[in-house]
């Protein structure tokens, strides 16, 4: 083989563009004392919030993988003794589960198949009957374990007509799917290594007034994960901690390319592409995990490893081609393969190749796919 580089297709970490390279490259100064710094930081903060609906001064941006971020939410939501109703269709959401347990609350879960999505209505009756003592509710949006989207707007209108606090994982949806915190999202919870192109190392958190009103009476006492001593950071100019300048910089250079294309179009590709890979992932004879299309995320497509081939072994033949596809998690190790199509791998160049590679391999390993007919399909899915 002669590959000098791979083409990361994976549903995060994710390839990153020469642009954000390039910001994250600049020369640093010192983030703790640097004035021009704070700036930086208040108008990553403004553009995140204007993408998300969010208040500017409700908008915290730490370093930290997008875990802390999750684990931050129910460490000062979540007093000993609280139950917690957690809305689950996925690795990710039983997940919550176990964070709540581990502060001293009460899990209640509400839990689906992986291969469908958390239905508003049924939701409802579980809040009024098994979770009608839980005061927090938690989910995740995007379950790229499973590539399922769930229907935020709904799920939001659900948990707020029975008056509770929720908190959203959208580590793997945010800047690829709209999202409004204006809905009734009271923390919703991002990443820096998904859709928005950076190395893990970013969390992003909006939190509404009344989850910053929650925490103050919860008085989480720990240093690290603490929300609160975020608040009115800019207007100090003093970080908890250091900040790190290099993300910073790449994250406001994610965030202008997202506007540079407007957010609809950054959103309406994002389905286009979703949409192509789909068909051609059906067109190679392979089953999508979620049930029904519209269950599937436009971030993400997760399908089954053909029967009688190793999904590592299929993994490990397209690396050698020079593309990096991703197993799955939980009860989908080793059963389930995906492809993630996330900010700047969400095009039409990429796409091509990644599922050129995936046909060629299939055919190597025994599962015969016609390659052109695999490119003809995504190409037709997503309808230039």
């Amino acid at each position: 083989m002669f590959v000098t580089d791979t083409l990361i297709v994976t549903p995060g970490p994710t390839e990153i563009p020469h642009r954000i390279l390039l910001a994250m490259a600049r020369r640093t100064t010192n983030p703790d004392l640097d004035p021009e710094f704070f700036k930086r930081y208040d108008e990553v903060r403004s553009m995140f919030a204007n993408m998300v609906g969010a208040k500017r001064d409700n908008v915290i941006i730490w370093v930290g993988e997008a875990m802390s971020g999750l684990e931050a939410a129910v460490a000062n939501l979540v007093r000993g003794g609280d139950k917690v109703a957690v809305l689950s269709n996925g690795v990710f959401g039983d997940a919550f589960a176990d964070l709540v347990s581990a502060y001293g609350g009460v899990p209640i879960l509400h839990r689906v198949d992986y291969s469908t999505i958390l239905d508003p209505d049924k939701v409802v009756s579980f809040l009024r009957n098994e979770a009608k003592d839980a005061r927090i509710v938690t989910m995740v949006h995007c379950e790229t374990p499973s590539g399922t989207l769930n229907g935020l707007r709904e799920l939001v209108s659900a948990v707020k007509s029975e008056g509770k606090l929720l908190v959203v994982d959208a580590v793997s949806s945010i800047g690829g799917v709209e999202i409004d915190v204006k809905w009734g999202v009271d923390i919703l919870i991002g990443g820096s290594q998904k859709v928005l192109n950076l190395p893990a190392g970013l969390t992003i958190l909006a939190i509404s007034d009344e989850a910053w009103n929650t925490m103050e009476k919860v008085n989480y006492r720990g240093f690290y994960l603490n929300i609160r001593l975020w608040k009115g950071v800019v207007e100090k100019t003093e970080f908890p901690y250091t900040h790190s300048e290099p993300l910073i910089n790449g994250l406001l250079e994610s965030l202008r390319m997202i506007y540079e294309e407007g957010l609809t179009n950054v959103y309406r590709r994002h389905r286009a592409i979703a949409r192509g890979v789909v068909k051609a992932v059906e067109a190679m004879g392979l089953r999508l995990v979620p049930k029904s299309e519209d269950y599937s995320s436009p971030t993400v497509t997760a399908f089954y490893t053909p029967d009688g081939l190793s999904g590592m072994k299929v993994i490990e033949t397209a690396r050698r081609y020079g593309v990096f596809i991703a197993d799955s998690w939980g009860p989908l190790k080793g059963k389930v393969l995906r492809i993630g199509h996330m900010g700047y791998t969400a095009s039409i160049n990429i796409m091509t190749n990644a599922i050129t590679v995936l046909a060629k391999v299939l055919n190597e390993l025994g599962h015969h796919v016609k390659i052109g007919d695999a490119i003809e399909a995504f190409l037709g899915g997503v309808e230039v």
